[in-house]
């Protein structure tokens, strides 16, 4: 338990799941948490010479499935696990936590609302002025703004993050932001929330010397939040960062404001009487066929344009399709038979994609070529596809080396084609043919010692 105890003291507001073989093991006041919420057996484990200590676990296997529930029931998790062969340690094996999962910051397919963004933000308060910046984690989205403090519950109401990063020196429990919308909330050091640290840790990031092209250089108090933020990611919850490839500044110019009461009163994403989406105008209107699509249609109500000439290039696109119904029908026939590619690419980042989940996204590469060619087809929309990349290459090399009825599980096999590689080829033919393999051998062994006798 010493080594276990070592680790929880560096997690101590998460439920620490320590791998354990092919279990993921709770002790203590994490094992009473968990027996609850997930509705397994609590036992107890000797700890030498103190009191038996309370255990709950679960196969390792299980996890996809056990964790979603911890998190909807208001914890952080940290995952712990054997950096270590334990066939090749002798005593201990050594383990870390290589990642710590939180509300804001889950991207399991059987968790998130595929049409709504799972924002995690972060405040910065300096006196009456705030900073606040926001990210998506499953989608790579990374948005800064600033705002007079008695706003920020504006912000918050518009964006609806799963989770809000403050610092510790916040009282958060008396501020009106809380007690209106009562986020999940996570504390951090205040040292963490410093102008030249942030300015750095943002620029060595999206490898730039400045800000300036990101518009966003002159908002000391969001540089501050946003450097916090992703400081928290990468190294308070080890999370991957590499995603997020650039920030947008939140600007209201060309956009109109609308605040939580008039989003709320006119029943834009929630009811009045049911606080659910049904009746709604999002209900009524969101046709969209893809993930990314839904996302994309909330983020257009939440802040509707003001700019005529953006509104009527818009509604002008809506036009020239609609009129062009053989060429709409194949665009959706095609694109609701897409993967959401936004996510897609955060779990191949944070290497939990399925081979399965490869194909598919060759599958939409491939759909994505033939929406081109449509769009090609209406020459008044050329300009939409000018700075569109070519996946077709890289849809290639997928559907050329890998299995199209690939497993969802890697360590099932039989992922890479046959012929790609002779190695793999070899020791795939001793796995399957292994007495036919020794057999060959210990034939060709006979015959170049010339020991008939020779027994392998």
């Amino acid at each position: 338990m010493k080594q276990y105890n070592q680790i929880k003291s560096g997690y101590p507001d998460s439920i620490l799941l320590f791998r354990m073989g092919d279990f993921y093991e709770t002790f203590g006041e994490d094992a009473v948490i968990t027996s609850k919420l997930l509705g397994i057996v609590l036992t107890k484990r000797a700890n030498g010479k103190a009191s038996d200590v309370d255990l709950a676990g679960f196969p390792y296997h299980a996890l996809d499935n056990y964790l979603p529930k911890l998190v909807n029931g208001g914890y952080k998790v940290a995952i712990c696990e054997q950096v270590e062969d334990p066939k090749l340690v002798k005593g201990i094996v050594k383990r870390e936590v290589i990642e710590v999962i939180s509300p804001g910051t889950i991207i399991l397919d059987q968790v998130l609302d595929q049409k709504k963004n799972n924002y995690i933000a972060s405040i910065y308060k300096n006196k009456n002025e705030t900073g606040i910046s926001i990210i998506d984690s499953s989608t790579g989205e990374f948005f800064i703004g600033e705002c007079a403090y008695k706003d920020v519950t504006e912000y918050l109401i518009k964006y609806s993050p799963s989770e809000v990063v403050i610092s510790k020196s916040i009282i958060y429990n008396t501020e009106e932001w809380y007690q209106k919308f009562r986020p999940f909330v996570t504390t951090i050091e205040e040292w963490i929330y410093n102008y030249d640290q942030s300015y750095r840790i943002l620029i060595e990031h999206f490898n730039v010397k400045s800000l300036k092209g990101f518009g966003c250089d002159n908002f000391n108090n969001g540089i501050v939040s946003a450097g916090a933020l992703l400081y928290h990611l990468r190294d308070n919850l080890n999370s991957s960062v590499k995603h997020f490839t650039k920030i947008s500044s939140i600007q209201n110019e060309g956009f109109m404001g609308l605040d939580g009461f008039t989003i709320k009163n006119l029943e834009i994403f929630h009811s009045l009487s049911t606080q659910r989406a049904h009746g709604t105008l999002i209900d009524t209107i969101d046709y969209t066929l893809t993930a990314g699509g839904g996302r994309l249609l909330k983020n257009w109500l939440h802040r509707p344009l003001t700019n005529k000439t953006e509104l009527d290039n818009r509604l002008d696109i809506v036009e020239i399709i609609l009129n062009e119904k053989s060429v709409m029908n194949r665009l959706r026939n095609n694109l609701k038979q897409t993967v959401d590619v936004e996510r897609m690419v955060t779990k191949i980042n944070k290497k939990t994609a399925s081979p399965r989940d490869l194909i598919g996204l060759a599958q939409t590469f491939n759909i994505y070529d033939e929406c081109i060619n449509e769009v090609r087809s209406l020459k008044s929309l050329n300009r939409l596809i000018d700075s569109y990349m070519d996946l077709i290459e890289l849809a290639n090399q997928i559907t050329t080396n890998l299995n199209q009825d690939s497993p969802v599980m890697i360590k099932k096999g039989n992922v890479i084609k046959a012929g790609i590689n002779k190695e793999l080829d070899e020791f795939r033919s001793i796995l399957y043919n292994g007495k036919e393999w020794i057999n060959n051998f210990q034939k060709d062994e006979r015959e170049k010692l010339n020991i008939s006798s020779l027994k392998v």
